[in-house]
């Protein structure tokens, strides 16, 4: 059977999304060897435990549900970068759906996807992106907090900043977006789980906007270490 437009389309432009950075990068076309469902991240609570003790292994000394945030903030980059930059830059919908995604087991948080049949819808709203990404963080988010002790706004405040990284990488390379980036940025933020987490700051232009969390990854817990640039105690 002949693949569809939005496929056709999906599978040309994917490619072109990892030139705004790696966690852009969806690997697409036949699942690699290794690779596991994204839905195992949420119902398996030993791959998720597994993930946590290699990113505790990789900053040690920290504590777990430091490195739990750590984890969840490179899988917020992965999910929300190439929603966002084909939100962006193609003006669709990349439909990454949790039972159409996979995670490659990797070193530290951020580990790569891959979607063997992408497909994008046309002419999607912000809210629709949001959801996208909701969905298949959610559950992670969830199943986290059955393990250990960690606050849904680290969490979501992790999430937050991971979209406005991501707003900012596109940007950098295609300035003439950053008024729709202001807009998706103001959309994806203050909505739903990401509300009230934090504020962006006026800059002499509209790419010079920075988003200041409320919240803070615990990052800055780790010996030597100082808060991030967006971290609500840099504020105080």
């Amino acid at each position: 059977m002949a693949a569809s437009p939005d496929t056709d389309r999906a599978l040309r432009l994917v490619p072109q999304l990892a030139g705004f950075g790696r966690f852009f990068d969806v690997g697409i076309g036949a699942v690699p060897a290794g690779a596991r469902p994204w839905t195992e991240l949420a119902s398996d609570p030993a791959a998720l435990a597994g993930r946590i003790d290699g990113v505790a292994r990789r900053l040690a000394p920290v504590e777990r549900r430091v490195a739990a945030s750590v984890m969840f903030q490179g899988l917020t980059a992965r999910v929300w970068s190439p929603l966002i930059g084909a939100h962006l830059c193609h003006g669709v919908l990349l439909d990454l759906t949790p039972g159409a995604l996979h995670w490659l087991p990797a070193p530290g948080g951020a580990v790569p996807l891959h979607c063997a049949r992408p497909v994008v819808h046309r002419e999607a709203a912000p809210a629709a992106v949001y959801e996208r990404g909701r969905e298949l963080l959610e559950p992670v988010a969830t199943a986290l907090r059955a393990l250990l002790p960690i606050s849904p706004r680290v969490l979501w405040g992790n999430s937050a900043s991971t979209v406005a990284e991501a707003l900012g990488a596109v940007t950098s390379a295609r300035p003439e977006l950053a008024e729709r980036a202001r807009e998706l940025g103001e959309a994806l933020t203050e909505r739903g789980r990401h509300a009230g987490l934090g504020i962006w700051v006026p800059g002499a232009a509209p790419a010079n906007r920075r988003y200041q969390r409320l919240s803070c990854c615990l990052y800055h817990r780790k010996s030597g270490v100082a808060p991030c640039g967006d971290c609500v105690l840099r504020s105080r």
